[in-house]
């Protein structure tokens, strides 16, 4: 169901759903799946150890992209990766994969007194906890990100559904701008539950062991969130610099507000009913050659749909003392 793909858009979202060539669009529940399908267990999936940076894949191969690295985990095996071809992707890879983290380096240690797992299991469990209609049978965090333990949960669940919300953040190639992003997915679990959304009422033996598929979701929504820095450097150093300034005051601006910002907007979608209109102001760029619907906008902060149905949060950071714009987009 997930991989971890470091490309340009579709990889904003690093965790690319099993059997899609692209990430299916949001799909929101109505009032009546959303009932049917509760108390909901969910897991949230953080497996990295910490922040990281992105880096340009080897093209070498054509495997190249399909060849990810999992960052602060190691490479994949040159054998998954296309022979001799793939292995040169992977030895490439690798040394920038050892590059990129030994720049950001400083980074992570300004904010090693972070918990960042804790913030950001805190800050979905705050929204998905905030919704009126919802109930939960637990909400916890996991490290163990994969198809196998994820089908395991699924399938050992008593509730009427489960959810998996799989987050990621890292700096981006030039370090100017902080990425947080966050795959979710419901799986009605129940007899009641799998009924009422028009699945069989028994879970198949015969795709017991098998990767649970984004097409069997009753809810899904990738987000996408943004920040940049005030100013972007001319060099990676300097971005970096900007970064660590006073104890790395924008970073942890910046972590803490995606983490919101990406939490309210899960609960956000939960709760929008299928097909309802959304006030659409413009098309505008939210990265370079990608172009979405403007939904909200407010000084330096946007919010856009995508094509493919992705949110995409888009802001400006600014220190403690200035996030009133953060909050009214919020509104």
């Amino acid at each position: 169901m997930f991989k971890t793909r470091i490309v340009v858009f579709a990889a904003l979202i690093p965790l690319v759903l099993h059997g899609c060539a692209v990430a299916p669009p949001n799909r929101t529940l109505s009032p009546a799946v959303a009932a049917a399908v509760q108390p909901v267990d969910v897991r949230i999936g953080i497996r990295q150890p910490e922040l990281y940076a992105k880096f340009e894949l080897s093209a070498i191969s054509n495997g190249a992209v399909a060849c990810g690295i999992v960052p602060g985990i190691g490479i994949l095996l040159a054998a998954a990766c296309g022979g001799i071809m793939g292995a040169m992707d992977a030895t490439v890879n690798a040394q920038r994969a050892k590059e990129a983290d030994e720049l950001v380096r400083p980074l992570k240690d300004t904010v090693i007194d972070v918990k960042h797992d804790e913030m950001f299991t805190n800050s979905i469990s705050t929204s998905l906890r905030g919704i009126p209609s919802m109930q939960y049978a637990s909400l916890q965090l996991t490290k163990t990100v994969d198809d196998k333990a994820y089908e395991e949960i699924f399938r050992s669940s008593s509730s009427g559904a489960v959810m998996f919300v799989n987050l990621d953040y890292h700096l981006s190639i030039d370090f100017s701008t902080l990425e947080v992003s966050a795959a979710g997915l419901l799986f009605p679990r129940s007899v009641a539950a799998r009924t009422a959304t028009g699945k069989p009422p028994q879970l198949s033996e015969d795709t017991k062991g098998k990767p649970l598929m984004a097409h069997e979701a009753v809810y899904r929504a990738d987000i996408v969130y943004r920040a940049s820095l005030p100013k972007a450097a001319e060099t990676a150093g300097g971005n970096i610099e900007a970064w660590k300034a006073n104890n790395g005051r924008l970073l942890r601006t910046a972590l803490e507000d995606g983490g919101r910002q990406v939490a309210q907007l899960l609960a956000e979608e939960m709760q929008r009913a299928p097909g309802a209109d959304q006030t659409v102001l413009g098309t505008a760029e939210f990265a370079k050659g990608q172009a979405g619907q403007v939904l909200r906008s407010q000084g330096a902060t946007q919010l856009f749909r995508a094509p493919n149905g992705a949110l995409v949060y888009k802001t400006t950071v600014s220190p403690p003392s200035g996030q009133a714009a953060s909050a009214a987009m919020a509104q």
